[in-house]
């Protein structure tokens, strides 16, 4: 996708005829980002969740079963996604229709999985393996169905019996900038895993073994990324200083020494939260009668090392998220960040406990915070089922809060399908309710 390319917003959800019953209509609260389901068990909260991410992330078989009239989507920039499924027996699946500033496109889309083959093709990191697909990076083995859900975006699967070539590649780029992730109830193990991960890799590995894993991918990438602006701006020092040299006098030795408090600060803050190690902390204080010349070199020093600091902030505000929540509410144990493992526990006596130790709800809480923060790009809809499970009443009482300074964080909306009342707490006005 473009780096430029903005993504559209989700705003509205029209359902008609349900498992033959339900019409459902509702808007996204777009404001505070976050929008709850409620209502009675069967009139589809799940459901709905589940057609969405099919639609967004173009995985149609999904949609086969369930019994529905018409799917609707409306975005924020006043473009509709309709499915009509009373064209089913004409076009082997239903018809999309695609309005955007007056002007409407039927495309013809089959309900069949994409060619999970050729999509793994185009991934360098998957390989066959008897009737499974593994992660080399992992050896975390994916179903066909799994490699069309997690890099299905690589290669459509539109069928073009009936649609025009360039009425196909406007429906692509469609999809292309309306982004779903979808957090299942089920989040501690992938269900596919318990029948289909080899015997001889030992037990199916938990979520959070994963999660961790995944972190520690995630700051070598940004640490690497780190030493590559840092080796380019030590090479260039001398020359950018005797470049600068005639600017000396503009410089000012209390905003110097302003600065580099903030930057040792900074540094001290990313080592407390495990991202940086000592031999990166600048060890030195300065005097406030510095010479002109000292001060034109530090001024240098401070600019360079605020750019190499920037490189981590992103990945370090959303570390200290994850553990600012997760540790407010974990009971004689912390979680930590440790640059060759990932994620680890901390018992009471400081003794190091594998991620998997925790008990169901504290896995819960940290799977689920982890992919709100690490797995969810800006301005994607995030359809969340059933965030209370297995947590106490006082963590679900924290939750909203909790979400609301993620979501501000990730950029990102959230749908959530929820029977409890202690989710929602006192904020109604975020609560829609599906009538039966």
């Amino acid at each position: 996708m473009s780096s430029v390319q903005r993504l559209r917003r989700l705003c509205r959800v029209e359902v008609d005829g349900l498992f033959g019953l339900y019409n459902h209509r509702f808007d996204l609260e777009l404001n505070d980002r976050v929008t709850f389901l409620h209502g009675p068990n069967g009139v589809g909260k799940t459901t709905i969740l589940k057609m969405i991410d099919a639609v967004l992330t173009e995985r149609f078989d999904l949609i086969r079963g369930i019994p529905f009239k018409r799917l609707l989507l409306r975005f924020d920039d006043e473009t509709d996604l309709e499915l009509d499924m009373a064209k089913a027996h004409e076009t082997a699946g239903g018809e999309f229709r695609l309005t955007a500033n007056g002007r409407t496109k039927p495309i013809a889309v089959g309900l069949v999985l994409s060619d999970a083959a050729a999509i793994a093709a185009e991934v360098e990191y998957l390989e066959r393996e008897e009737d499974v697909w593994v992660d080399i990076r992992d050896g975390v083995p994916l179903t066909d169905a799994e490699v069309v859900q997690m890099y299905g975006r690589r290669i459509r699967s539109i069928v073009r019996d009936r649609s025009a070539e360039e009425d196909v590649q406007w429906f692509r780029e469609f999809l292309s900038t309306a982004n779903s992730y979808f957090i299942e109830a089920q989040r501690l193990i992938r269900p596919q895993y318990l029948r289909r991960w080899p015997r001889r890799q030992g037990p199916v590995p938990p979520r959070v073994v994963d999660c961790s894993t995944d972190l520690k991918r995630r700051i070598d990438k940004t640490m690497a990324e780190y030493g590559r602006q840092a080796q380019v701006l030590d090479q260039t020092f001398p020359q950018r200083l005797l470049h600068r040299s005639g600017e000396i006098d503009d410089f000012s030795i209390d905003e110097v020494l302003t600065r580099l408090s903030d930057i040792l600060r900074k540094t001290r803050e990313l080592k407390d939260i495990g991202i940086l190690d000592e031999t990166r902390t600048p060890q030195f204080q300065l005097a406030a009668d510095m010479e002109r010349f000292q001060v034109g070199v530090m001024t240098l020093y401070v600019d360079d090392t605020a750019k190499k600091l920037q490189v981590l902030e992103d990945l370090a505000g959303r570390v200290r998220l994850l553990l600012a929540s997760l540790n407010s509410k974990f009971q004689h144990k912390q979680v930590r960040i440790d640059r060759d493992m990932g994620l680890i526990v901390a018992g009471e006596h400081e003794d190091s406990l594998p991620p998997d130790s925790l008990s169901s709800g504290e896995q819960h809480e940290l799977v689920l915070h982890y992919d709100l923060l690490f797995r969810v790009e800006p301005n994607t809809v995030v359809l969340l089922d059933e965030p209370e499970l297995s947590l106490h009443l006082e963590w679900q009482s924290r939750f909203l809060s909790d979400l609301m300074a993620i979501v501000q964080l990730s950029s990102c909306d959230a749908l959530i399908a929820t029977h409890s009342p202690s989710i929602v707490g006192e904020r109604d006005d975020l609560m829609v309710e599906l009538s039966g």
